[in-house]
């Protein structure tokens, strides 16, 4: 079994994005949020693309990873019911999987 870079997964999550009609430009600026996931500035699927995406190519270039991530937590609870998301919601939980692993790696 050939092992995902945290690179391969955001590219995954990222066309899974465009193929669910969300414009993804993760070269751009991370918006500001002051809530968890943006919930309280919007919704879910807009923090993946505005905040998440571009935070998440940052941390590779700087291979400063979080110790917990829950994307896929957040993901699971916002698209509850909604199957159209269900790849994504793999994906995110999947990218989980590989950050944290990818933490304790830089702290080794």
């Amino acid at each position: 079994m050939t092992t995902r870079t945290p690179r391969d997964q955001l590219k995954e999550i990222e066309a899974e994005l465009r193929r669910l009609g969300l414009h993804v430009d993760p070269s751009q600026p991370a918006e500001s949020v002051s809530s968890a996931f943006g919930m309280a500035e919007m919704p879910f699927e807009h923090w993946l693309v505005k905040v998440f995406l571009p935070r998440a190519y940052e941390v590779l270039d700087t291979n400063a990873w979080p110790s917990k991530s829950q994307v896929g937590i957040a993901a699971i609870r916002n698209f509850d019911g909604k199957d159209e998301f269900s790849v994504l919601v793999t994906l995110l939980c999947e990218f989980d999987r590989i950050a944290e692993a990818s933490s304790r790696q830089a702290h080794a």
